[in-house]
């Protein structure tokens, strides 16, 4: 399914990647061991811009039609209901034409 949206972003020339959901929250964050010499600010600002970007990244991106998949997901329950009633009206049908006919 699209539930499968993913957005990347990096910073710090690629030191800092970061994947994000289609809900923007952090599914993988990789830090290279050459960032951690550069203090902590510089890090929070890499992950920061990093984080950022990915999120970006997944808003860009077709998202998925929530309202039309639990349109389409109750449609099949009432589809397949509605089967089962006609199924049911048959054989009733069926079993009424059967004692008419003795």
């Amino acid at each position: 399914m699209a539930d499968d949206v993913r957005g990347q972003g990096s910073a710090a020339g690629g030191a800092v990647r970061v994947t994000v959901g289609a809900d923007g929250k952090i599914d993988e964050l990789h830090l290279e061991p050459r960032l951690l010499g550069s203090g902590v600010a510089a890090i929070a600002d890499a992950v920061r811009e990093a984080v950022n970007a990915a999120q970006d990244d997944v808003a860009a991106k077709p998202q998925p039609d929530r309202t039309m998949q639990a349109f389409e997901t109750e449609l099949d329950k009432l589809s397949d209901g509605f089967e089962r009633a006609i199924e049911k009206v048959t054989r009733n049908l069926a079993e009424a034409q059967k004692r008419l006919e003795q």
